[in-house]
């Protein structure tokens, strides 16, 4: 369970960290597009504060994935193609999992239904939120992510 919750919670604050880090991106690119005869030319300059927590995250998840795999016997190549969210240890955890995934996948076909509706008033006032749709995106992805990490705790505990 602790597995569990660690890589959703890890997965979600990569979501958004990722989110941050593309919006920031695109504001260089489109201060670049405004004016592209200031400056020396092309420059985009990647924040360190978005960069090294994004780099922990994804090797914290790469190693605690690898270390807590099911089958010790898989290389990291084997193992590195795989989910390892569905890393299941018994058929007990294969019945949780199945059942976690069907509320992520609702939450998830839920959402994204709900989201055309900012989505379609965005474009008649992209100013006023220019990197909305990173972070609706990353809200998507986190709801559907903390739906299987809740589903699968409350399984897991029946």
């Amino acid at each position: 369970m602790k597995r569990v919750i660690i890589q959703s919670c890890l997965n979600i604050c990569m979501y958004f960290l990722g989110a941050a880090l593309i919006s920031s991106i695109t504001d260089q690119i489109r201060f670049f597009d405004n004016d592209p005869v200031q400056g020396t030319g092309f420059n985009l300059t990647l924040e360190l504060p978005l960069v090294l927590p994004l780099i922990f995250i994804i090797v914290t998840l790469t190693v605690m994935g690898y270390l807590n795999r099911t089958n010790k016997e898989s290389t990291f190549s084997e193992w590195s193609v795989g989910m390892t969210e569905f890393s299941d240890q018994d058929e007990r955890e294969e019945v949780i999992t199945g059942k976690a995934t069907r509320v992520a996948y609702t939450t998830l076909l839920t959402s994204l239904t709900v989201s055309m509706i900012p989505f379609s008033l965005y474009t008649r006032f992209p100013e006023w939120l220019p990197n909305f749709p990173f972070y609706a995106i990353a809200a998507i992805l986190s709801l559907g992510t903390f739906s299987y990490m809740a589903a699968w705790v409350y399984h897991y505990q029946r």
